[in-house]
């Protein structure tokens, strides 16, 4: 008790030092009038008693660091100063200062983005009673390293087995219209989930109750609970809500809940209705596809769960190895389930990528550091001579380092902070289609973003601060007497190297990083040539269930004609409508098509190395509908349609494009060449010749590609013969937002099991999928920027430190007589050839770079040649500065200095 007490005073007296310090000086001076008095009382002069007074009682300054270090902590005084030392430093080299703070701040802001988003994505708390409680439960194909997601017969088995895992519940996604009391038919994400899912979420109904056991029975009369912001907007907040019908898809539902305003558990949904299947009706790997998960049980950790999966597991694989012989089942982190094995890694590996960067900007700045450690050597000797220690030392240049390192963390967490709120609405756009973001998600700086930055700013402060001063403080310092002329201190053939790399880095990577820049930027901000505010594009969806086995046939093929005629009756009953001009088909939007290998019949093949084109398949109306002429043959007819049986088989006669043309024949008319697809989707297809039969203009620039048009071809297919097929509707008179809620209504007319994903206006679909490329551009930019301050400056300082180091030679040889041209020739031969060596190492790594990259080989020669005669500019400039001053150097005082 004593020793705490003695902390937390000590702890007081160093926040309240002057305090102290005054009481101090009160009571010393106390002492020493006691002392006087006594000695006067001896018989002294009031003068003799003074001087034998402060005798008697020794030095007073002494005694206050003696009282000092008894009731403070020391260590904190010394870190006081270093603390006030290096604000001056920071202050006495500005320019340092600001290019190196700005290239931390950039890294470690891109660094808190990057981390924010991972762990929102991948590891938040889960906004739920015990959240972190809650694991996700999947199965993995070692054949295939993916996800098996039809998992109906483990489900059952897991919630019989499991002592681990309590409330084990199943869900299916699905997407359906749902028509309430205003009529209108609108889009929702419906979880079909186990009434065990509520148990699990553990939020209580807003109204009503939630899903129960009984419900999933069959026979029971269907119902359903739904979201808060549901029953605000299609239902106008109807306290009677409760026992109303509801028309989902192609059936009808009675409410019996509303949940509270913001939940979307388990994903982002906003309707709830009982899963009803039953492992009878498929054999195992077959049925629909599930996510499960559940909640620890007690005293269960998410190691013992995975344990006792791992063992039902092997009893499975042993019990039906035809099917789980290379299933594991595994338990996971719940937010985790939601993204593939490739998605985490990615995210994984960008982490470490933008970690690497902050290294990188930090080796720069070590660089920096250390130049200008060079020049405070005369510091560091007096420092060393009034018997400060080499630890001592390092710490005071780590401390510099920390306080910027500290500031730039600030800033980035700033940029950061900018950055996510951004990304959120970014984000938002994107996963609108979706169904929106995942519940959990929340774009802030979060306590584990915190300290993650708070790493990065120490580590970056140690490779800046404390590698420099272990290179300046590791060698014998010189004696004071030897102070002057210029630093002593040694580069070597390491730090000449260094030069040469430094300069080899900023000519292979500053080319690279602009022209990418310039790609994405002109690619966000490209016009896709045509008036897409006219159309209106969905993708047409239909209602599906997962049939039992042995009516699975019979089911899928009543399905397409069913998707088939309503299809039709769509487009039919579109183009009755007024203010519709064109209504045509397609697989993807233009600028959104596949990519395929083509092979040309006749070319050899060598000449095939490049025949990669756009690949899409459009309705016979399509080239009309976006304006694109006809320049020779002809366009598609019925005739060209494949027949129904010949569903799996793209049409015999195709149509090409002008850059086809151009780029893969050399100009040569097309018409009559037949081309395939090697290595297509099966071996029918592969060996299936197309004839081409016409040849269009190019559809604008591709705004959703930097190499702009491409070649094209086109099939043709018939309208509904391909599920999940586009459409695109040209309007007159109305904005396609103005239009969309009638196209909804009129889908659920035709038939209410058609629901409209995606749909929105075409530029839309153009600017969520630039929202990420203006993303990466905003962050290539900055990382650019970030490059070139630090090799032009790390260039300079290493340069200028190489000169700084011979002002004392230069300053003799002027003495002596020499030549100062022939000074300066031999001090700029040197360095030019260091330069040299760095740009011509650097231009071979871009041009091994651009090669894979790919590019207009003449821009690329053009960004390298400006790139390699900036860094030689910057770098002879470098050593002007420094040259300049050495030959102002007086002879005298050179030899003097000698």
């Amino acid at each position: 008790m004593a020793s705490i007490r003695r902390f937390f005073l000590r702890l007081a007296a160093c926040l309240r030092s002057r305090r102290a310090d005054t009481d101090l000086t009160r009571e010393i001076a106390s002492h020493l009038q006691l002392l006087e008095d006594q000695f006067i009382a001896q018989g002294l002069s009031a003068e003799e008693a003074r001087y034998a007074a402060r005798r008697a009682f020794g030095g007073v300054e002494q005694v206050k660091e003696r009282q000092r270090d008894t009731r403070s902590f020391r260590w904190m005084d010394g870190a006081s100063l270093d603390l006030r030392l290096a604000v001056r430093m920071l202050v006495k080299y500005p320019g340092l200062t600001l290019v190196a703070g700005a290239a931390m701040a950039v890294a470690i802001g891109i660094g808190a983005t990057v981390f924010a988003f991972f762990y929102a994505s991948l590891h938040p708390t889960l906004p739920l009673d015990e959240g972190e409680r809650i694991v996700g439960l999947e199965n993995v194909d070692t054949s295939w390293n993916n996800q098996e997601d039809r998992i109906l017969h483990d489900f059952v088995e897991w919630r019989r087995d499991l002592t681990t895992i309590q409330d084990l519940a199943a869900v299916q996604l699905l997407v359906r219209n749902l028509i309430g009391q205003d009529g209108q038919p609108e889009n929702v994400s419906v979880a079909a989930m186990t009434a065990s899912g509520f148990r699990v979420a553990r939020v209580a109904p807003f109204l009503g109750r939630p899903l129960l056991d009984a419900d999933e029975r069959p026979g029971v009369a269907p119902v359903m609970v739904v979201g808060f912001s549901l029953w605000r907007t299609k239902f106008s907040s109807d306290p009677q809500i409760l026992g109303r019908t509801a028309r989902l898809g192609d059936g009808t539902y009675t409410i019996v809940g509303v949940m509270p305003d913001g939940f979307g558990f388990p994903l982002n949904n906003r309707a709830w209705i009982s899963l009803r299947t039953a492992v009878t009706d498929h054999p195992r790997r077959r049925g629909p596809s599930l996510v499960v998960f559940g909640r620890l049980a007690a005293g269960a950790t998410i190691d013992s769960s995975r344990a006792e999966l791992e063992a039902i597991g092997r009893r499975h694989a042993a019990a039906w190895p035809e099917t789980h012989q290379r299933l594991r089942p595994r338990v996971v982190r719940y937010t985790e389930l939601w993204f593939d094995d490739e998605p985490r890694s990615l995210m994984h590996l960008l982490q470490l990528m933008v970690s690497c960067l902050v290294v990188g900007v930090a080796v720069n700045v070590a660089i920096l550091v250390y130049a200008r450690t060079a020049t405070r050597q005369a510091e560091i000797v007096v420092r060393s001579a009034l018997g400060a220690s080499r630890r001592r030392i390092i710490g005071q240049l780590f401390v510099e380092a920390l306080v910027l390192s500290s500031l730039s963390a600030a800033a980035g967490l700033l940029i950061a902070t900018v950055a996510l709120t951004r990304a959120r609405d970014a984000a938002e756009i994107v996963a609108a289609r979706y169904g929106g973001l995942p519940f959990w998600m929340r774009f802030d700086l979060s306590w584990g973003t915190g300290l993650y930055v708070v790493g990065l700013a120490a580590l970056a402060a140690i490779i800046a601060g404390v590698v420099p001063a272990i290179k300046a403080t590791g060698h014998r310092l010189p004696a004071l007497r030897q102070l002057g002329g210029g630093s002593t201190l040694k580069l070597g053939g390491g730090w000449t190297a260094l030069v040469v790399s430094q300069v080899a880095l900023a000519v292979a990577t500053l080319p690279i990083a602009v022209f990418l820049t310039s790609q994405w930027i002109g690619l966000a901000n490209a016009d896709p040539g045509f008036k897409a505010d006219e159309f209106l594009v969905a993708r047409v969806d239909m209602d599906e269930e997962t049939p039992q086995a042995a009516h699975a046939n019979a089911y899928w093929e009543e399905f397409g004609r069913r998707y088939e005629s309503s299809f039709v009756e769509l487009v039919r009953r579109l183009e009755l409508e007024p203010l519709v001009d064109t209504v045509t088909t397609m697989s993807m939007e233009p600028g959104a098509e596949s990519i395929r290998s083509l092979e040309l019949e006749g070319l050899p093949d060598s000449a095939q190395r490049n025949t990669r084109v756009r690949h899409v398949r459009v309705g016979s109306d399509f080239f009309e509908t976006f304006g694109v002429p006809l320049l020779a043959g002809r366009g598609f007819v019925v005739a060209d349609q494949p027949r129904a049986d010949q569903q799996k088989v793209e049409s015999h006669a195709v149509v090409v494009n002008r850059t086809f043309a151009a780029e893969l024949l050399g100009g040569e008319s097309p018409l009559g060449r037949r081309v395939r697809y090697p290595g297509g989707d099966s071996a029918r297809l592969a060996n299936h010749w197309h004839e081409i039969v016409g040849v269009v203009g190019d559809l604008p620039a591709n705004p959703l590609s930097p190499d702009g048009v491409q070649p094209r071809i086109y099939h043709v297919v018939a309208p509904g013969r391909e599920v999940w097929t586009r459409l695109a509707i040209r309007l007159r008179g109305e904005t396609p937002e103005q239009f969309a809620p009638r196209l909804r209504e009129i889908a659920a007319t035709v038939d209410p099991a058609i629901h409209l994903a995606r749909l929105r206006p075409l530029p839309e679909v153009y600017h969520e999928e630039q929202l990420g490329l203006r993303w990466g551009a905003l962050g290539l930019s900055l990382v650019t920027l970030s490059v070139v301050i630090l090799s032009a400056a790390g260039v300079y300082a290493l340069i200028s430190v190489v000169v700084s180091r011979r002002s004392r030679e230069i300053g003799i040889r002027v003495a002596l007589g020499a030549d100062r041209g022939h000074i300066v020739r031999s001090i700029f031969s040197r360095v030019a050839g260091q330069l040299g060596i760095g740009v011509m190492a650097g231009l071979v790594m871009a041009a091994l770079i651009a090669a894979g990259i790919g590019g207009d080989p003449a821009s690329w020669a053009a960004a390298l040649t400006a790139v390699a005669v900036s860094i030689v500019l910057i770098g002879l400039l470098a050593a002007l500065g420094p040259a300049w001053r050495a030959l102002g150097i007086n002879p005298t005082e050179a030899l003097r200095a000698e």
